[in-house]
């Protein structure tokens, strides 16, 4: 008798999750995030401009949304390197983290409205933040993709510099002033090995690393 393998079916079994933004409604949903949090929130982006989302790198992005009880509460970008680059090389030069074997991935974006950051919702045991993490990884495996870029801000009040040093991120000692956004604190280009990070569980017992890779009806970033 041959092996028989089944599957759990996949997408958002509820109104709370992260998914891949596809639609114009959702991809609406991605600029009111923008708007409200760097717009309204910190003054770093125009809140009036339209379409935030089309820029130079909208073809090669793909956008996550995180929904609780069906409203949008948080989003991030991942920008696919291409020939037009990636966008924090619009400020600075990271050939050094283009070794030969890496495919590389930004993230860029990454928001949550105030109400939901540090916060347990349905479907997201240990947060939006986690969870939208852990769709990009899952994504990036899905999609070939070995390596993710980060570029954050250093001492601003929000930055989430520290979580994501303590997930795997690697300081890549790339600094430089980010020009797109109306804020004088300097930048700086994190590096993350997917694979390492995908180890973790068989390394520890550590509950979160074993959300990160466990099967996840909330979780729907497989298109």
């Amino acid at each position: 008798m041959p092996w028989r393998f089944s599957e759990s079916p996949s997408g958002i079994t509820a109104d709370s999750g992260v998914y891949i933004a596809s639609t114009e409604s959702d991809l609406d949903d991605v600029d009111d995030l923008w708007r409200e949090v760097y717009g309204h929130q910190y003054g770093w982006l125009p809140v009036n401009a339209p379409a935030l989302h089309k820029d130079h790198y909208h073809h090669n992005s793909t956008y996550l949304l995180g929904v609780s009880e069906g409203r949008a509460v948080g989003t991030m970008r991942l920008v696919r390197d291409s020939p037009q680059r990636l966008p924090v090389e619009q400020f600075t030069s990271i050939e050094e983290l283009r070794a030969e074997e890496r495919r590389l991935i930004e993230v860029q974006r990454l928001m949550i409205i105030d109400e939901y950051r540090n916060r347990r919702v349905p479907g997201m045991p240990f947060g939006v933040f986690a969870a939208l993490i852990k769709g990009c990884l899952h994504w990036c495996l899905r999609n070939g993709y070995s390596h993710i870029v980060a570029d954050l801000f250093l001492n601003t009040a929000t930055t989430p510099m520290s979580p994501l040093l303590a997930l795997g991120f690697q300081q890549t000692g790339i600094e430089f002033v980010d020009t797109e956004l109306d804020e004088p604190d300097r930048s700086v280009a994190l590096l993350l090995e997917v694979g390492e990070l995908f180890s973790r569980p068989f390394r520890t017992t550590n509950a979160f690393y074993r959300y990160l890779i466990e099967p996840d009806a909330a979780i729907d970033v497989y298109a």
